[in-house]
């Protein structure tokens, strides 16, 4: 897109207000990890304004899932330039946790190690 203005956030200014969303079911682990964090931000399309952001969920039935849709929309929101928001789930979207940051893993594994398999 050089050559023009483009109005609107960047997909780094609604991925950096998109990491002071916590992700609720981590604060019940007692290890708080933002959206981005958790790998739960499947991908943020930003053009002239528009803002759509594409998110997973770590279950398909996450009973969070409109608390979660609701903080994103209000987070993005509010920044500079954004004409409308849209946060929609990836029915097919599965999460891992293999797509945690590897900062956001290792401070869970710091606080809830992995436990040793049972070998009997």
């Amino acid at each position: 897109m050089s050559g023009h203005a483009v109005n609107g956030p960047d997909e780094s200014a609604v991925r950096a207000a998109l990491e002071l969303i916590v992700d609720p079911c981590s604060i019940a682990t007692g290890v708080p990890i933002s959206l981005v964090g958790m790998g739960l931000v499947k991908e943020i399309i930003s053009a002239d304004g528009h803002v759509t952001i594409v998110l997973r969920l770590t279950s398909p039935v996450c009973w969070q899932g409109a608390n979660i849709l609701g903080s994103i929309e209000k987070a993005a929101g509010t920044l500079p330039g954004v004409r409308s928001i849209k946060c929609v789930l990836d029915p097919a979207g599965e999460w891992t946790p293999d797509m945690m940051s590897p900062a956001a893993r290792a401070r869970l594994r710091k606080l809830r190690p992995i436990a040793k398999e049972y070998s009997p």
